[in-house]
């Protein structure tokens, strides 16, 4: 399936599940501007992986740092993560347990 079809079938999917959990939608939607806003799919995504999956190399100069996973996939991506876990990545460059990124 080709990217720009997955992304117009996200909203979809997310629109059916929020249907189940109508206090859910707001957040979905939220999320679905910030990652839009922020372009978090140009850095989240390795060339034919899948979107926000990770796994692409970033050069720097003190080394290539690879992206993670930033799905709601509880055991590979950020699923399990509290909006606190979130905020310190994001601030701080820390994960859950405090080890740096």
């Amino acid at each position: 399936m080709r990217l720009r079809h997955l992304l117009v079938l996200l909203p979809l999917l997310a629109v059916g599940r929020a249907a189940a959990d109508p206090d859910n939608y707001v957040a979905i939607e939220r999320g679905k501007a910030l990652a839009t806003a922020g372009d978090c799919i140009a850095c989240h995504t390795a060339s034919g992986g899948r979107p926000f999956a990770g796994g692409l190399a970033l050069q720097t100069p003190f080394g290539a740092i690879m992206t993670p996973n930033i799905t709601p996939d509880h055991l590979t991506g950020i699923g399990s993560w509290s909006r606190d876990d979130f905020a310190r990545a994001m601030h701080e460059g820390r994960q859950p347990g405090g080890t740096y990124l």
